[in-house]
């Protein structure tokens, strides 16, 4: 049997969205968020999540995607901007988002990457945001290693 989305894996595939759509507009966070409450049916997620990740990734989207790059085993303008919207939330939560699990925010990007990606670009962001734990998260996943 299969389980449902929790209602914050809805707030994540919404948020990929708004910053996809936030890559190709010149609109602010703000708009874009009310265009998504108002013509997206949002009663199964969590709405405030959603805003926090749009608003936070918008805030940090410099700073992150700086850290990202280090990473890229390519030109950054070749990443694709579905590909750059899924690095750039679950850096966004790995950075400020410590009562998640590392394991769950990858996990997540990953299965975004899946839904949203093209074909083997889950792989692409399991292993960027892999190395990027342990930037962000190096208590954590040293932890889980030393095991």
């Amino acid at each position: 049997m299969k389980s449902t989305p929790s209602a914050r894996h809805r707030a994540r595939k919404l948020a990929v969205q708004a910053l996809y759509q936030l890559h190709f507009l010149e609109a602010s966070p703000s708009q874009v968020i009310k265009e998504f409450l108002e013509d997206n049916d949002l009663k199964r997620a969590d709405v405030a999540y959603f805003e926090t990740l749009v608003l936070g990734v918008s805030q940090q989207k410099a700073a992150l995607w700086l850290t990202i790059c280090e990473l890229l085993d390519r030109e950054p303008e070749k990443i694709d901007p579905v590909e750059k919207s899924i690095l750039l939330l679950g850096a966004f939560e790995l950075s400020a988002h410590m009562e998640i699990p590392f394991k769950v925010v990858i996990t997540e990007s990953v299965d975004l990457a899946k839904i949203f990606g093209g074909t083997d670009s889950y792989k692409y962001v399991n292993s960027i945001l892999d190395r990027l734990a342990t930037t962000f998260r190096a208590i954590e996943v040293g932890t889980l290693q030393v095991r």
